[in-house]
């Protein structure tokens, strides 16, 4: 009796899922593209927003792009050379910024999630040729970023929008339409070249090899010329410094982001049962050694790695349904008795089932962002030094000083119009990128590692050193005899440099 009552259960999933796979696909569908949009307006990571913000107000006021540095006192004061290599982005930023705040900012993030996770669907429709797996690849995107990882108002949104752009052109060879999404791309952020240079060696090198060499000549445009590729090559030099001091530079720890753990297990799924060609194996396997190699790279997972082997995943799943899960005795059985699992039903409960465990937790962010008053970004007191930018922006003595801040502060620094000595534009600060200086290290040396603080300020001649309480440095600092407290509130602190005092005990 109970295998009849389990066997009129799956009857009646099969017939209900064949009346309503439309609609259920639908729901779903425009489900995740609601949720991205949710997921854009709720932004909470501004850091170098900030500055991008200024950046873009530079440009447009003074009709410049900046080649040397125009926020440090101390790169000011060096002239040390700046690769702006987001500047087009920054002139975006600005713009949107200027229409209405961090309120037109949410919204456009809104706008631009909507439509990477619409590109994105539309990319791995074309490969797979199926629009479930496509759809719940579509997912893994839009969860990552929910659960593991924050959207920020940074140039990589822009970028994996135009990445996904230049892989449908390709899909379609549209080769010159690539190649000017990629030349638009790289004056939007220079720093990803790289991934435009594998993506047409992926669809173009052994067939059409003239638009590699495209590619290549086309990542020319842009107002550093040849400067974009010497920028990454010195970035390389400097990246063991960078991974130790910049948490999204550290190496992936894939047991605390689960989703991405799952994602490269799937692919790794597909690879087993799928019989992938080694040319996708090869690309797929690159992005997810990106990945792996530093936080900064996961986004490569579901919009570049997924999608090379999403063509694979039906075959993987069928391969699997036919090894496994038909060999199930229950399995066996109801199949004799009953036809019900005839055409493709296992593998609409295999996804659905994906899809409602990806889903139900962005419906329920959704649901709290609603409940909560569809709060969007501000400026923390707590987080950003507020109050104590108000204060030295009242005191020009403070402003027009050597001030020394936190890396992590810099940015809202830069913001509020205020010369910053060392700022989270490491590469300026790098011997790689200017001989005469080690600011970066020497600033990390003494305020991350908490070395003697009196050698950066004798060397740098600092005057005034701006922190925030919750910072150890603070309470390494807070009782020197040599500084005195002019400016105090509850989260931060401004210290005056009295004199001179050759050991600091």
């Amino acid at each position: 009796m109970k295998i009849i009552n389990r066997i009129s259960a799956f009857a009646a999933l099969k017939n209900f899922i064949e009346d309503y796979k439309e609609y259920i696909f639908n729901l779903f569908f425009f489900g995740c593209l609601f949720i991205a949009f949710i997921y854009g307006i709720s932004f909470n990571v501004m850091n170098d927003g900030f500055w991008h913000i200024k950046v873009g107000e530079y440009i447009v006021k003074n009709k410049t792009i900046p080649y040397h540095d125009v926020f440090s006192w101390y790169g000011m004061s060096k002239n040390l050379e700046w690769t702006s290599h987001e500047w087009l982005f920054g002139i975006l930023a600005y713009l949107v910024y200027s229409i209405k705040g961090f309120i037109s900012a949410a919204i456009f993030m809104g706008i631009i999630n909507v439509l990477i996770v619409f590109s994105l669907y539309k990319l791995l429709r074309i490969r797979s040729k199926n629009r479930w797996i496509a759809l719940i690849c579509m997912s893994s995107y839009i969860v990552m970023f929910g659960s593991e990882t924050s959207l920020a108002y940074r140039p990589i949104i822009v970028s994996m929008l135009l990445i996904i752009v230049t892989c449908i052109l390709l899909e379609k060879n549209k080769y010159i339409a690539a190649l000017l999404v990629v030349i638009l791309g790289i004056n939007f952020h220079g720093g990803v070249y790289p991934i435009y240079i594998i993506i047409f060696a992926y669809y173009t090198l052994f067939k059409n090899y003239k638009y590699f060499i495209a590619a290549l000549l086309g990542i020319l445009v842009n107002p550093y010329i040849y400067g974009i590729y010497l920028y990454t090559i010195r970035s390389m030099n400097e990246m063991d410094l960078q991974k130790r001091y910049i948490n999204e530079w550290r190496v992936t720890q894939l047991y605390d982001l689960k989703v991405s753990l799952t994602i490269i297990i799937f692919i790794v799924f597909v690879y087993i049962f799928g019989r992938v060609k080694l040319k996708d194996i090869l690309f797929s396997g690159s992005f997810i050694i990106l990945a792996i190699s530093s936080v900064r790279q996961i986004p490569f997972l579901p919009i570049l790695a997924l999608p090379l082997v999403c063509p694979y995943i039906e075959r993987a799943l069928n391969e699997f349904i036919r090894s496994y899960v038909f060999k199930n005795k229950f399995v066996r059985y109801t199949r004799l008795k009953i036809k019900i699992f005839r055409g493709n039903l296992v593998k609409y409960v295999i996804i659905i089932g994906l899809e409602l465990v990806f889903i139900i937790p962005s419906v329920m962010y959704s649901y709290d962002f609603f409940k909560d008053g569809m709060k969007i970004f501000s400026v923390n007191d707590s987080d950003c030094p507020v109050h104590a930018v108000e204060y030295i922006n009242r005191h020009p003595e403070i402003k027009s000083s050597h001030l020394l801040s936190h890396y992590n502060d810099s940015q809202y620094l830069i913001f509020r119009g205020i010369p910053t000595f060392v700022d989270s534009r490491a590469d300026l600060f790098l011997p790689s990128f200017n001989k005469d200086t080690n600011a970066f290290y020497d600033f990390m040396h003494t305020c991350i590692d908490l070395n003697n603080p009196q050698d950066l300020i004798n060397k740098y001649d600092i005057k005034y050193i701006l922190i925030g309480k919750s910072y150890s440095f603070y309470n390494m600092i807070k009782s020197y005899e040599n500084l005195s407290v002019v400016y105090e509130d509850p989260d931060y602190c401004i210290f005056k440099v009295n004199y001179y005092i050759g050991n600091i005990y």
